[in-house]
């Protein structure tokens, strides 16, 4: 993979506008596979509230939670894809080449994070850093997942705070899309995992589809 070069600045405003206009271009083909990732975080949820404190409960929300995290990597594909210029499909998003790195990636980034959360800083530090592990992995699926997460720090340095004003933003987005009978959490998972794919790529000084 290439160093990272000096690249123009994006805004928040730029990424949410161009995730927005995407999304509503490829409503129905993104749209669907943030439906199977939102149907991934139902099934977690409710693994977990129905486990009880036994090992095969425990065993059963580990589970669940990894299924959730794999169904993830689906939408950054599908998000990378639409900032490209293609037009997603279940197929490709969800094809099983990088799961390994990724989920190996996945473990550190939520221990890591958790790990920060307890002094609240430090975590959201971590994750602000190391968010674009996802999006290496995407486009490089035999990188390591130690790579990965080392190839994110370099992406994000010089716009972590940009990234953290985009981290809130996205953050009440999904919100207001949980308060809209939860549905709406399907629309603000696509535009959420779009704008990243747009501030990934200009970050890496990579074409971006024009809309």
């Amino acid at each position: 993979m290439d160093p990272v070069r000096p690249l123009p600045k994006f805004t928040i405003g730029d990424a949410v506008t161009y995730s927005w206009n995407a999304c509503w271009r490829n409503f129905a083909p993104i749209c669907r596979v943030a439906l199977v990732v939102f149907a991934g975080n139902v099934l977690a949820y409710i693994v977990a509230a129905a486990s009880q404190t036994s090992v095969l409960g425990t065993a059963f929300t580990l589970l669940a939670l990894l299924l959730d995290v794999a169904l993830v990597f689906g939408l950054v594909r599908a998000s990378l894809d639409v900032v490209e210029g293609r037009t997603p499909t279940i197929a490709d998003a969800f094809r099983p080449d990088g799961y390994g790195p990724y989920l190996v990636a996945s473990v550190l980034f939520l221990v890591g994070t958790n790990i920060g959360l307890i002094l609240i800083i430090p975590g959201i530090i971590f994750a602000i850093v190391f968010q674009f592990y996802a999006y290496v992995i995407a486009e490089h699926p035999q990188v390591r997942a130690v790579d990965a997460l080392r190839r994110s720090a370099q992406i994000t340095r010089g716009a972590r705070i940009r990234l953290l004003g985009l981290a809130a933003v996205l953050l009440l987005l999904n919100v207001a899309g949980a308060f809209l009978c939860f549905v709406g959490l399907i629309v603000t998972y696509a535009i959420s995992a779009t704008a990243l794919a747009y501030v990934y790529r200009l970050l890496t000084g990579q074409p971006i589809a024009a809309l």
